[in-house]
């Protein structure tokens, strides 16, 4: 047998932090509406650019995929997030968000997340095992 798992579900395309901060920026935009509806362009404009700038560094430092990859991803969720309705980005963002959970659950080795301390746990005597015992 391999130590290698069966993972059926891919690693998802974007790091889970950058779908996160796309839902995050999305809320921005029903508060601007609601405060100032003429900043509106402004507002999609910088968190456009906030959005391209957190997945671009989340990709290339946390996921560490090569500048390339990283800028695209960060374009493309800059995009997501920079459209001014509040909708966007959390209709991209929690499915990506879902995804990235989801491959990580299904990716938890069957017997625990720590194996040092489950054998380190298993080799200890139990608390009603007298034969380690000899008084």
């Amino acid at each position: 047998m391999s130590n290698e798992l069966h993972r059926p579900i891919t690693a998802p395309p974007i790091h889970a932090l950058a779908a996160l901060a796309a839902i995050v920026l999305d809320g921005v935009f029903g508060v601007v509406e609601i405060v100032n509806p003429l900043s509106l362009v402004l507002t999609s404009l910088g968190l456009g650019a906030l959005g391209f700038l957190s997945t671009t560094f989340v990709q290339r430092f946390l996921a560490r995929d090569a500048w390339g990859e990283s800028v695209a991803k960060g374009l493309v969720m800059g995009i997501v997030a920079g459209v001014p309705y509040p909708v966007v980005g959390t209709a991209i963002g929690v499915p990506l968000l879902a995804w990235a959970g989801l491959h990580q659950w299904v990716r938890l080795p069957a017997g625990g997340n720590n194996r040092l301390i489950d054998r380190a746990a298993s080799s200890r005597p139990k608390l009603n095992d007298r034969s380690s015992n000899d008084e």
